[in-house]
């Protein structure tokens, strides 16, 4: 709950154009959308910020999402799991989607700042 209610990642929509690289995800049966923002600074680490809509789950998800692969390689971004998130935030099988909307997120970040 306490990432909820005071995420540390959260970003404004307005500082959105700030960052080089962003990827979206959604599932629409649960409401819920993330968006993960990537920059990286002069020693090639991560910089994560995420803006999200739905239940607290999904931004309690993305912000522990952000928190892991700040200051960390993209090699390390990339072999962050579901599996991870599950076990992190102890997510019920009903929860896992949030987990999952968070990781396609910052998949998709992932993608767009190779180009």
């Amino acid at each position: 709950m306490a990432r909820f209610l005071c995420p540390l990642r959260a970003v404004a929509p307005a500082t959105a154009a700030d960052w080089p690289a962003s990827g979206a995800a959604e599932t629409p049966g649960e409401d819920a959308r993330c968006r993960v923002f990537l920059a990286r600074d002069d020693a090639a680490r991560l910089r994560a910020a995420f803006a999200a809509f739905g239940p607290p789950v999904v931004v309690a998800c993305a912000d522990w999402v952000c928190e892991r692969v700040t200051g960390q390689t993209t090699e390390f971004a990339r072999i962050l799991t579901l599996a991870d998130v599950e076990k992190a935030l102890a997510l019920t099988p009903t929860q896992r989607y949030a987990g999952l909307v968070a990781i396609d997120a910052l998949a998709n970040a992932m993608i767009n700042l190779g180009r």
